[in-house]
């Protein structure tokens, strides 16, 4: 699990096309100045709130959207 720093979030710096439109989404719906984003696979970027609430947002490349879980998700355990 990789840690976003506060640059990161601004230059859009993540690993892999999916993390970045994961990032694009999450910047659009949150203040990014409330919240830490951990780098968690080619496709999730995790969410901790202010209030230690946690959140996976994962890429679906079959409908081209970020899906949100309360759990991470395993890859095989979406396509069921």
């Amino acid at each position: 699990m990789q840690p976003l720093t506060k640059e990161n979030i601004l230059k859009n710096q993540v690993n892999t096309i999916e993390q970045y439109k994961v990032l694009a989404y999450l910047k659009q719906q949150f203040n990014t100045d409330e919240i830490n984003l951990y780098l968690l696979d080619r496709f999730t970027i995790k969410l901790i709130d202010k209030n230690n609430d946690i959140g996976y947002f994962k890429y679906n490349s079959k409908t081209k959207s970020v899906d949100f879980y309360e759990r991470n998700i395993k890859r095989k355990e979406m396509e069921r």
